[in-house]
């Protein structure tokens, strides 16, 4: 059954649960049916004995008794009576019971009440017996029994199960109609789905599944569905996106070396020359291969390859350390770097890429802060999460460019880029590096202000802190 449709697969389940619960009602009802007609036939049985009494009551006397018995009770086509003395012997039976032995409950004396059985006669069928004591016009016990058989009741009975074993093929396929009917209705929204999904291709991602009912159980796995078709949408489109750009960054080193190979292979040049094209090309390449460093990285961080980490990083160690590559820069620059306490802090993680995070957010925050700024780090314990923040006294973002401050190949200020030079790489490596150690970066800006990069790290509190010559190392590095 694992092979055939769910369509049908709901309709024979359905068709068995209302079969199932017919039969049940068919024998509750069978049952009922039956009590019913046995409770006729008892009545029945008892009227007649009821009037067997009146007539023993009526009588003067035994032989008075006897001519009524006979003259009424002699034949009858259903019924059969018979009537026994104190001392069980019969006082009048049928002639249908002369050769038919028929038991008693007891003696007459001692019987009360109405007693019904059933008895099996050899040869002639099962009956049903009534048995009753009352006393003679003489006050001495008699018992009155009358019997009767049940193929009529049988037969009645019979008529009605074999009326319901007739319905019952009938309200089989009933309910595989219905069953199907119903699964028809209730995947119809199915099919749609599946129709509307066959159209969307990477051509077509911007049609969406119709959600009709958002409560319901189809409403849900077709917002879920639209949900994963919109992140799917902009996957895509950041792909072409990355690629397009990646492809006009790859672009620009590669023509540079064409060119410059070009120009020094169309004559003759002195060793100068030579030397100024290898070391211009030197640099392209470094440039290249960079830049397909910083892709690679990306790349591996979008297809899920999160490297395991068992390395334990002492942060505000490798902060100091990442800080003494600036000093001399920011001293050309004629920009002050500073650092606040830092909280000795452990974090499971690389500490190359560490480095390299909080290098790109300290040197990009170097090239957009002009001479006199200054560019303070600092870091604190929050919600059992250390964040560090590199803040500058730059050009700031404007706020309708904060969304994208993250995004590959994007720069804030391409028309003036000069000396920054830059990819557009660095920040979104910065916010990957921080989803590889379970971090997360942010970023607050006003326009001719300054910046603040914040970075959430989880890790835990290192019980040996900065020793004093580290203090004073830091303090002199900052100034």
């Amino acid at each position: 059954m694992s092979r055939w449709t769910i369509r049908w697969r709901l309709t024979l389940r359905n068709a068995a649960v209302l079969t199932g619960l017919f039969a049940a009602f068919c024998a509750v009802m069978l049952s009922l049916v039956h009590d019913h007609l046995q409770q006729q036939a008892d009545q029945w049985l008892g009227e007649e004995l009821r009037e067997l009494a009146e007539e023993v009551n009526l009588a003067n006397d035994s032989s008075e008794l006897l001519g009524t018995l006979r003259k009424r009770y002699a034949v009858h086509s259903h019924f059969h009576f018979r009537v026994l003395t104190e001392t069980g012997e019969p006082l009048f039976q049928s002639r249908f019971l002369s050769n038919v032995t028929l038991p008693t409950p007891g003696p007459a004396a001692e019987l009360r009440g109405q007693v019904v059985q059933d008895l099996e006669i050899p040869e002639v069928g099962t009956f049903r017996l009534v048995s009753s004591a009352i006393r003679d016009p003489q006050s001495k016990p008699l018992m009155l029994q009358v019997a009767a058989p049940k193929t009529a009741f049988r037969r009645e009975f019979q008529w009605y199960v074999g009326t319901v074993l007739a319905m019952v093929p009938i309200a089989l396929l009933v309910a595989i109609a219905t069953g199907y009917g119903l699964a028809r209705q209730a995947l119809a929204p199915v099919d749609e789905m599946v129709a509307t999904a066959e159209r969307i291709s990477a051509e077509r991602l911007d049609q969406r599944l119709q959600v009709v009912n958002p409560r319901d159980e189809l409403g849900r796995l077709a917002a879920t569905l639209n949900a994963m078709f919109d992140r799917l949408h902009r996957s895509i489109d950041q792909m072409r996106r990355f690629t397009s750009d990646a492809a006009h960054e790859l672009r620009s080193p590669i023509a540079a070396l064409r060119t410059e190979a070009e120009v020094v292979l169309r004559a003759p040049r002195d060793a100068e020359a030579y030397r100024r094209t290898v070391e211009q090309t030197a640099d392209e390449a470094t440039r290249l291969g960079e830049l397909v460093s910083q892709l690679l990285t990306l790349s591996r961080h979008d297809a899920g390859q999160v490297p395991i980490f068992e390395e334990t990083v002492r942060v505000d160690l490798l902060l100091l350390d990442v800080l003494g590559r600036f000093q001399n820069r920011s001293v050309e620059r004629s920009v002050t770097l500073s650092c606040g306490p830092l909280p000795a802090w452990l974090v499971v993680g690389d500490d190359l890429l560490l480095s390299q995070l909080f290098y790109n957010l300290i040197d990009n925050a170097l090239k957009y802060t002009p001479s006199g700024g200054s560019i303070r780090l600092w870091g604190h314990v929050y919600g059992g999460d250390l964040v560090i923040g590199v803040q500058d006294t730059g050009i700031g973002i404007p706020d309708d460019l904060l969304r994208r401050i993250f995004d590959r190949f994007y720069r804030v200020d391409p028309s003036q880029n000069g000396d920054r030079g830059g990819a557009g790489l660095g920040l979104a490596i910065c916010q990957a590096i921080a989803e590889m150690h379970r971090g997360q970066i942010e970023v607050t800006s006003e326009a001719g202000e300054g910046s603040c990069f914040q970075v959430t790290l989880p890790g835990e509190p290192d019980h040996q802190p900065l020793t004093e010559e580290e203090d004073i190392a830091l303090a002199g590095e900052a100034r």
